[in-house]
């Protein structure tokens, strides 16, 4: 009778376990062992590893598996440090990925979560070796206490001129702790939804991150310095994006992001798609050293993608902008025409938003004005509305803040703005984008 009968069918007694995957010998002489990734995850593929000894690839064998199982959802005794291994450079890429969080903030949760969280001394405050079940809110109050504490740079070995010694060294900012806390508190919230260690609650929130120093109210921008930057900004070869960026209020990005084809200066509209930002990239294994690059990112939130209504004095110095564009691109030996971008370096392409503060603060120091920045002149615009008048509903929607709450934040200027100081600020807007009077005229 063909087959087996049901008492001889399966494994003898004492044999190994599927996959178990011990290693053997090649035919060239080289061993080789087969692992396979554990359950809990979707990749079904095997690794192989290999050496020139069955010891050696034992050994091998043994670290890949351990290294495939740390940091999966069910592993209950994986650290703290494992888990922010996997979390770091597996989960938050793919948010990344599906458009969740931007390549910046995921920069800025690893450079944070390795000085702050998991960093691999002990001599400094860190939760790497604590096992992820085992972490309590004490323990977290304890590390938040010592890194409140920590100093936040290398300490100053020199004398300044005119010290007699040394002053204390600083220390982590309130802000930077509580910023800490909330990563810490973002990667636990994901180990809850991912069962990671058998986790059913997140004990960061039973922790109260520190109470931030409240900021100085930044200082509003008066009629005079008002008058006096865009004087200065008419002499400039970016008259136009900050001109317009007084007139808008636009973010930084968007306004250096902004396309000729997402303009229509006929209806007066523009419909912001893009913002340029500079990302961190990879580090180069050569200098050890990151290299940044420029992107035009999407915006993604609805409310920045709102159509703005454009002012006739931005509609008129965009008219004149876009003609001397031109003459600047025919006399350019090289230009990027497909980018389109309104606001452009020599040759056509996107300016560097760190230049963009460069050359902002040399419009301040030619007009004479002090401690005012680039992003003030969205505070600026917001303010000059609301204090002529402009509802806030209509000032939410030209900012394109997500919240109404965002824009009753500028409402502190009304009082210290006169009114009769935004009437007049089309007149000033409109004299400003008139070609400059030729000496002895």
């Amino acid at each position: 009778m063909n087959g087996s009968s049901p008492a001889t069918r399966g494994k003898k007694k004492g044999a190994r376990a599927n996959r178990e995957g011990k290693p053997w010998k090649r035919a060239d002489g080289r061993w080789m062992a087969r692992v396979w990734p554990p359950e809990g995850t979707i990749d079904r593929k095997p690794r192989y590893v290999y050496g020139k000894t069955r010891a050696e690839v034992k050994q091998k064998q043994d670290a890949l598996q351990a290294e495939l199982v740390r940091g999966l959802p069910k592993d209950p005794g994986q650290t703290v440090g494992d888990y922010f291994h996997r979390w770091l450079y597996e989960t938050l890429p793919q948010y990344v990925q599906a458009g969740h969080m931007a390549q910046s903030t995921l920069d800025s949760y690893r450079d944070n979560a390795e000085k702050h969280i998991i960093p691999g001394s002990r001599d400094v405050p860190t939760l790497r070796h604590i096992r992820l079940r085992d972490l309590t809110a004490p323990m977290v109050r304890d590390w938040q206490d010592k890194l409140s504490r920590k100093p936040s740079g290398r300490p100053r070995v020199r004398l300044r001129k005119g010290e007699t010694e040394l002053p204390p060294p600083k220390t982590l900012s309130p802000r930077t702790v509580a910023y800490c806390r909330a990563i810490l508190h973002k990667a636990l919230e994901d180990a809850v939804r991912d069962e990671a260690a058998g986790l059913d609650r997140n004990v960061v929130t039973l922790v109260s991150p520190p109470k931030e120093r409240r900021k100085a109210e930044r200082p509003v921008l008066i009629p005079d310095q008002a008058s006096a930057l865009l004087v200065a900004m008419s002499q400039d070869k970016l008259w136009c994006y900050w001109l317009v960026a007084f007139a808008l209020g636009f973010r930084r990005g968007e306004g250096l992001g902004m396309r000729w084809d997402d303009l229509d200066l006929e209806q007066r509209v523009w419909r912001p798609r893009l913002s340029v930002q500079r990302i961190r990239g990879e580090i180069d294994p050569q200098t050890g050293r990151r290299k940044g690059k420029l992107v035009a990112k999407e915006l993604k939130t609805e409310a920045s993608l709102q159509p703005v209504a454009l002012p006739s004095s931005a509609v008129d110095a965009l008219q004149r902008w876009r003609r001397e564009q031109r003459k600047m691109q025919l006399a350019a030996k090289t230009w990027a025409v497909h980018l389109g971008l309104v606001f452009t370096t020599s040759v056509g392409t996107a300016i560097d938003p760190r230049n963009a503060d460069r050359a902002w603060e040399r419009v301040c120091a030619r007009a004479g004005v002090t401690g005012v920045r680039l992003h003030d002149l969205r505070h600026a615009c917001a303010s000059y509305l609301l204090a002529a008048g402009v509802d806030l509903k209509t000032v939410q929607g030209t900012l394109r803040h997500a919240r109404l709450t965002t824009t009753e934040m500028y409402l502190h200027a009304l009082e210290e703005i006169p009114r009769a100081a935004a009437d007049t600020m089309d007149t000033i807007l409109t004299n400003l984008t008139q070609p400059p009077r030729e000496a002895g005229r």
